[in-house]
C-alpha cells in the first residue's frame, strides 16, 4: 500500500469523525429552542392578574378605582409608581393659553365693576376644563352683562372645542358692569409655565396662562398583601385615579400603561418566538360509489347468494365489513 493511499483513508476517516462529533442543524435548533425556552421563563412563569377590577365612584366619568390582583412581591410599588408618574405627566389634554380681556393692559390690574381683580380671573381661566376634537390652536370669547357672575358656559366656542365644566366660575359682575374676554386654547401634555406661552410678537395685553395639560388631576395608590391559592404574600395594587372628564379614568390608565409599554420596548433585544400551532392533517377519504351496489348484481352462485341474503348482507358494502372467520359461520 503507498503513503498516499494510507494518507487519504487517515484524511477520510478524520472526516467521517469531525463530521459524526459537530452538532447537526437539527441539534443546533433544539439548542436554540431550549434557550428561547429558558428566556420565556424569565416572564412567563411570573404571576400576572386575572382581570382589572373598575370600580366607578361617583361620577364614572371623572372618578374611578382600579384593583389589579395577584401582583408578584413588589410589583404593586412598581407599577403603582410608575402608572402614577405617567398619568400625571404624559397624557395629552386641552387647556387654555392665553387670554385678552378688554381695557385690561397687564394681569396686575383691575377690571371696572367685576369684584374679582385680573390675577383672581387668570386662575379661574386656568381652571377651565376642555376638550378639544381636533389639533391647532381654537380661538374663544366670552362677553358678559351684569349683574351675576360669568360662568364657562357662557364662553362662545366652535364645534372643535368642548366645555367639560360648564357652570366654573370665572368671575363676578356687579350692576351695569361688562366684560369681554378672547382665549386661546390648544393640546399639549404636562405643565407649561406662563413665560413659555409667550411670544415676543404678542400684542398689547395679552396675558398668558399657565397650562395644565393633563387631564388626571389626582392620583394615588396603595398595595396591599393578597393571596393565590395558600401563598399569602402576594401583591393587589389599588390605584383611584381623577380625571377632568375628557377622558375616562380606566381610559387614562390603559393610555400610561401603553406608554409605558412603548417606552420599554427599546430595552427588549430579541424576538419573541412565533407560536406555532401544529394542526393535524385529516386526509379526506375518498368515496367508493360501488359500496352501494347490491350483492344480487354480483355474478354469485345460488348458494353464495342465499347464505349472504339469510345474514342480512345486502350491499356490497356490508359485506366488505365481514371478517374472514364471520364469512365461513355464514
Amino acid at each position: 500500500m503507498s503513503l498516499a493511499s494510507i494518507g487519504q483513508g487517515a484524511l477520510a476517516a478524520r472526516t467521517v469523525a469531525a463530521h459524526r462529533d459537530s452538532p447537526t442543524a437539527c441539534d443546533k435548533q433544539k439548542r436554540g429552542l431550549q434557550v428561547v425556552t429558558l428566556l420565556q421563563k424569565n416572564w412567563q412563569d411570573l404571576i400576572k392578574p386575572n382581570k382589572l377590577d373598575v370600580q366607578s365612584g361617583r361620577d364614572r366619568s371623572r372618578v374611578a378605582t382600579l384593583v389589579a390582583e395577584p401582583l408578584e412581591r413588589g410589583f404593586g410599588l412598581t407599577l403603582g409608581n410608575a402608572l402614577r408618574r405617567v398619568l400625571l405627566s404624559s397624557l395629552q389634554g386641552a387647556a387654555v393659553k392665553t387670554v385678552q380681556i378688554d381695557g385690561v393692559l397687564h394681569e396686575f390690574s383691575s377690571i371696572p365693576g367685576v369684584r374679582e381683580d385680573v390675577t383672581d380671573v387668570v386662575l379661574n381661566i386656568k381652571e377651565v376644563a376642555l376638550r378639544l376634537h381636533s389639533e391647532g390652536v381654537k380661538r374663544m370669547v366670552l362677553t358678559k352683562e351684569g349683574p351675576g357672575p360669568a360662568r364657562a358656559k357662557d364662553i362662545e366656542t366652535s364645534s372643535e372645542v368642548e366645555i367639560l365644566n360648564p357652570e366654573h366660575i370665572i368671575c363676578h359682575l356687579d350692576q351695569d358692569a361688562s366684560v369681554r374676554m378672547e382665549f386661546t386654547a390648544d393640546v399639549g401634555k404636562g405643565y407649561v409655565a406662563a413665560e413659555r406661552n409667550r411670544t415676543e410678537d404678542a400684542p398689547i395685553g395679552l396675558i398668558p396662562v399657565d397650562s395644565l395639560y393633563s387631564p388626571v388631576k389626582k392620583v394615588s395608590y396603595r398595595v396591599e398583601n393578597t393571596r393565590e391559592g395558600q401563598i399569602l404574600d402576594y401583591d393587589k395594587l389599588t390605584l383611584t385615579v381623577e380625571t377632568d372628564g375628557s377622558v375616562t379614568p380606566e381610559d387614562a390608565v390603559a393610555l400610561a400603561a401603553r406608554i409605558l409599554q412603548d417606552q420599554l420596548s427599546v430595552f427588549i433585544n430579541f424576538e419573541e418566538p412565533k407560536k406555532q400551532v401544529e394542526e393535524q392533517q385529516h386526509p379526506e377519504l375518498a368515496f367508493n360509489a360501488a359500496l352501494l351496489k347490491k350483492v344480487d348484481e354480483l355474478e354469485l352462485s345460488v348458494r353464495s347468494a342465499n347464505c349472504l341474503k339469510n345474514d342480512n348482507i345486502v350491499y356490497i358494502g356490508d359485506l366488505i365489513q365481514k371478517t374472514e372467520a364471520e364469512m365461513l359461520r355464514t
